[in-house]
This record gives C-alpha cells, sequence and structure tokens, in this order.
C-alpha cells in the first residue's frame, strides 16, 4: 500500500520528491510516505505526507496530524478500503492542509503588542458599592417575608423588638418535611399567623406570614364546616388531570396584602393545604403542605390563643 500511495503522489505531484519512511525535519515524527516540494505550494505547504489510519485510534491520529500541520505539512490519512489492487482512490475530503490547521489554539494573549494586550484582557475595574434603600411602601408590605420577625428568639418567645410568640401548633411531622404554625404578636399589637416548613434532609426551610384579625376564629368555624363537608363528599379522592378547588377562608389582611387559607386536590396527587398572600400590584406568594389527616383539627386549636389574644387587647 505505501508503494501504491507513493505511485499516487508522483502522479499527482510529478516535480516533488517522494519517499517511503521519512523523518519530518524538526519533528520526532517518519511518515509513512511523503512528497516534498522545493519550495511551499499553496495550500499543501512544504509537502504532503501520507499516514495510514490506525484502528480505532482517534488520539494517535489528532496528535500526529497536529504535529506535521504545524511543521507545515499537509497530511492524508488513507483507509484500507481507499486501494484496490495497484491504485489508491485520493479525495480532498481526506486531506488536512496547514491553512488554517495549523494556527495554534490559544486564549491568552501572549505575543500580542501591549497596546493589544490591554484591548484584549483590559485590568478589572475597582469594585463600586452603592447603598439602595427600599421604599417605606414596599418594606411596610414585604419586610415580614424577608426576615422573620422571632428570628433566633422562638425558644424564648419574645425578641428585643418586641416582638412575641402567642401560641404554636405542628401540622405534621412524618417523612422528611415538617410543617408548622406559629401565633406571633407585633409590638404594634397586630397578630399574625406564620406557616413553616423545612426538608429535614436537605435543611431547605421556607414561610410565609399572614396578618389576621379577630374574626378568625368565627370564620375558622365556617371553614371547617366545609372543609368536612367536601371531604365527606369524595371530592378529594378524584383522580383527576385537572386541580380541584376545595373549601377556602380569606384572612383580614391589611391594606397592602390580602390573604388566605383553602384545600385543593391536586391533578392525581394529594390534597393540600394552601396559604397565599396578595399585595395591591397583584403581586402573589403561596406557601403550601400536603394535607395529613388530623391537620384541620390541628389548626382548629389555634383558635383559642386567637380568641384569647384578641380579649385580652381589648
Amino acid at each position: 500500500m505505501k508503494t501504491v500511495a507513493a505511485m499516487k503522489l508522483r502522479e499527482f505531484f510529478p516535480s516533488a520528491s517522494v519517499a517511503h519512511e521519512e523523518p519530518i525535519p524538526k519533528i520526532e515524527h517518519t511518515a509513512d510516505v511523503i512528497a516534498t516540494f522545493e519550495r511551499p505550494v499553496f495550500p499543501y505547504g512544504n509537502g504532503i505526507a501520507v499516514e495510514f489510519r490506525p484502528t480505532n485510534d482517534d488520539k494517535q491520529v489528532d496528535a500526529i496530524s497536529s504535529e506535521l500541520l504545524l511543521a507545515g505539512y499537509a497530511v492524508y490519512w488513507a483507509y484500507q478500503e481507499d486501494f484496490d489492487g495497484h491504485d489508491m482512490t485520493f479525495t480532498e475530503d481526506q486531506l488536512r492542509t496547514p491553512w488554517p490547521h495549523a494556527i495554534p489554539i490559544t486564549e491568552d494573549v501572549d505575543g500580542y503588542s501591549e497596546v493589544v494586550q490591554q484591548l484584549l484582557k483590559p485590568d478589572s475595574p475597582d469594585a463600586v458599592e452603592i447603598s439602595v434603600p427600599f421604599p417605606d411602601e414596599y418594606l411596610r408590605a414585604h419586610a415580614l417575608e424577608v426576615v422573620p420577625p422571632l428570628r433566633g428568639y422562638y425558644d424564648s418567645g419574645t425578641s428585643p423588638d418586641g416582638w412575641q410568640k402567642i401560641s404554636s401548633i405542628s401540622l405534621h411531622g412524618k417523612g422528611t418535611e415538617r410543617a408548622w404554625v406559629n401565633v406571633i404578636q407585633a409590638p404594634s399589637d397586630h397578630v399574625f399567623l406564620e406557616f413553616w416548613k423545612k426538608d429535614m434532609d436537605k435543611g431547605n426551610s421556607s414561610y410565609l406570614i399572614c396578618h389576621i384579625g379577630e374574626e378568625l376564629p368565627d370564620r375558622f368555624e365556617q371553614f371547617m364546616d366545609s372543609a368536612q363537608a367536601w371531604f365527606k363528599r369524595g371530592y378529594s379522592n378524584e383522580n383527576s388531570n385537572l386541580w380541584v378547588s376545595g373549601p377556602s377562608i380569606s384572612f383580614c389582611g391589611t391594606s397592602l396584602c390580602e390573604s388566605w387559607l383553602s384545600l385543593a386536590k391536586t391533578p392525581r396527587g394529594p390534597v393540600r393545604i394552601i396559604i397565599g398572600r396578595k399585595d395591591l400590584k397583584g403581586n402573589t406568594r403561596t406557601w403550601s403542605v400536603p394535607y395529613r389527616k388530623g391537620d384541620l383539627s390541628r389548626l382548629a386549636a389555634l383558635r383559642h390563643p386567637v380568641k384569647q389574644v384578641f380579649c385580652e387587647r381589648d
């Protein structure tokens, strides 16, 4: 095959010097067959090396090709099927020429002039810091969503700012998810429900805080009746691809936000307890956990501390 390849190179390049097993100048590689020109010929460079393709060794092919191309030689990888008796099929598709393959790939700026280096890789600018205060309206509506008011003081029940934990109930504690609800009172005497959940495996937690009024215990009585009827009618067992809405209760909220609690059957999934908040601009946040048997009774237990705190305030 080497003899046939040499004959083919002489046919295409009669003025070239063709040899077998010829060392390539300046690199540690001996070509299977090589045609060398007296002077570089575009686009083949200093000559053409024919290499016989090794089986399943792409790394060797790439390494040898890089050496030859950087030395200014075109490289032709020949396959056994390229040969037919004393003839060889020589196709341009299998020929790699020094341009543009011989151009080294670099991500640095070495070798460029100083001006070009500064343009390509400018010095990092000095850090600039600026304080941007939140608008008061935003803080009044969302401050409690950014930092829990009793953070770090739940065990003692009172924060240095005057927030107090009135009561707490656990919704459920099985599996990896824990959920609970706190009744807390602000220094201004406003009362809030604080809904928490935590993934015990990953340590992730989230909460949603809602302002409530003294009408909550009475409204919750109605919610309990509606929820029990909803469960009895079997809506919670529907195997639907759509959401099945259940009973809902609206909290008093504030002039900036309204809040609600509802039950819903998820598409082909469990019933969830959903808490929602919506501000004047329509921005909505929700918090939800899967409903577990007995959660309604546990939520109902909040009526008494809520009613008591409003009676004491009156």
